[in-house]
């Protein structure tokens, strides 16, 4: 596997050999005098799918780019570049020890060959690239449900190293773009954007031992914009008919009590389940979002067509009951 290394980066004198094998035999990060290593980072997202919003996640299919300077590799090829392309050789190498913070599980691509490619510079400089798969968790906040606006983030964090060993910077030009194809059914996206989250963290030494450190944090930040189409179709406009239904009764002739009845109450019937089916896919919270307020709303209009319909058909009760009493009376006299 050594040899293969060789190889594939080109390495001629005896000297880059030696300090291959010592870097194989090592495989540290490459602190140079002391001073923390300085990582450059890049997102290119290849597709934004599935946004789940009861189990309150997404899918994203990104390439990652990063870069950082390891003067152990440094050599006298031929080649100004070297491309490894062989994953048993770059294997054999440090590799930064990123990982998704917020991801529910990830997986590199593979198909048809595992989609990678590592360039080594002269100098030392590195450019390693990979595309993944991942599942991310978001936090939804649904009180303007369905005219929302919500805030995804995947977050990428070194895993050991704090930030006296590792600092983990964006790239200097457009370090987060998409496919310009991105299209989702549910939502816009509004922008995507690169941000920091440094910040402090506990972690594990041992079983009952733990350390807390300064670890650099890099947050792609994606803002979204609700459709609200969908639920206008689905929602509002089916709710609002229901609701006009219900007027109609206003309409029937007060006597006819069992049809003013049929009318109230599968009106009521109705709405009631088209709201259990529009909470279906929805997360239980634990407040009220718009589309609640909303068929509440819709919901308290039919019921007060239906308690509108009672208190009239009482009223008339009376006046007849009256008339006929007043009738009789007329009648002895």
């Amino acid at each position: 596997i050594l040899t293969l290394l060789l190889a594939l980066i080109r390495l001629v004198d005896s000297t880059g050999m030696a300090e291959l094998e010592q870097l194989v035999a090592e495989k540290t990060i490459p602190i140079v005098n002391g001073s923390s290593l300085d990582l450059h980072l890049g997102f290119f997202f290849e597709s934004i799918s599935n946004f789940r919003s009861q189990e309150m996640t997404f899918d994203v299919d990104l390439y990652m780019y990063t870069s950082w300077k390891d003067p152990r590799l440094a050599h006298n090829s031929s080649d100004e570049i070297v491309l490894i392309s062989d994953r048993k050789a770059r294997d054999m190498m440090w590799l930064p020890d990123l990982y998704f913070a917020n991801a529910r599980y990830c997986s590199f691509q593979e198909v048809t060959v595992p989609n990678f490619n590592l360039f080594v510079a002269r100098d030392g400089l590195i450019s390693y690239s990979l595309r993944a798969t991942c599942s991310i968790s978001c936090s939804l906040d649904l009180v303007n449900y369905p005219m929302d606006k919500q805030h995804c983030f995947i977050r990428v964090i070194s895993y050991a190293h704090t930030r006296e060993q590792l600092r983990v910077r964006w790239f200097d030009e457009d370090p987060v773009r998409m496919n310009n194809e991105i299209g989702l059914p549910e939502f816009t996206i509004e922008s995507i954007q690169p941000n920091y989250c440094d910040g402090t963290y506990r972690y594990a030494i041992t079983e009952h031992s733990f350390r807390t450190g300064n670890f650099s944090c890099l947050m792609a930040s994606i803002f979204l914009e609700r459709a609200l189409g969908y639920n206008m179709v689905q929602s509002y406009i089916p709710t609002g008919l229901i609701v006009m239904i219900s007027w109609v009764s206003f309409f029937i002739d007060r006597r006819a009590v069992p049809a003013r009845v049929t009318l109230s109450f599968t009106t009521l019937v109705s709405l009631t389940t088209l709201g259990n089916g529009l909470r279906y896919d929805l997360p239980q919270v634990s407040y009220a979002k718009a589309l609640d307020l909303w068929y509440g709303a819709c919901l308290f209009f039919v019921f007060l067509a239906l308690i509108e319909f009672a208190a009239v058909n009482s009223y008339m009760r009376r006046c007849d009951k009256f008339a006929g009493v007043a009738m009789r009376q007329n009648c002895q006299l």
